[in-house]
C-alpha cells in the first residue's frame, strides 16, 4: 500500500526527503539523504494545497485527536498527516473513494 501523505506530496511538488552534502559541486556526491518528518511534510502539503485550492478545510475534531478535511462534497477523516494527504490526493485526482458528508458538515460544530 502506497503511503498517501508521500504520494500527495510527490504530485504537488513538495520535498518528501532532506539530504546532507555537496550538491551544488559539480563531481561531488551526496553524504546522506533520509525521509522528512511526517509531521512536517503534512504542514508543507497543506500549505501548498491551501495556496492552490482557497475552499480546502482542515480542522481538528473537538473532542477528540482526530482532523476533518473536506473541499466540496468531499471529506476526509482520521489523524492530521492522512486526512491532508487525502486531500492531497484528492485534489490531484488521485483518491476518488470517498463517502458522502451531507449529514456530517451540518453536524460538526465546527469553530473556524
Amino acid at each position: 500500500m502506497t503511503d498517501s501523505l508521500v504520494s500527495a506530496a510527490e504530485r504537488l511538488g513538495v520535498p518528501t526527503d532532506q539530504s546532507a552534502g555537496p550538491e551544488t559541486m559539480p563531481g561531488s556526491e551526496l553524504w546522506q539523504r533520509w525521509p522528512r518528518h511526517r509531521l512536517e511534510l503534512a504542514h508543507d502539503v497543506l500549505e501548498k494545497i491551501m495556496s492552490l485550492q482557497e475552499d480546502a478545510v482542515v480542522v481538528r475534531h473537538e473532542r477528540s485527536n482526530e482532523w476533518r478535511a473536506w473541499v466540496g462534497d468531499w471529506f476526509s477523516e482520521g489523524s492530521f498527516d492522512d486526512v491532508v494527504g487525502a486531500l492531497g490526493l484528492h485534489l490531484t485526482d488521485g483518491e476518488r473513494a470517498s463517502r458522502s458528508n451531507d449529514g456530517l458538515v451540518a453536524n460538526l460544530g465546527l469553530r473556524l
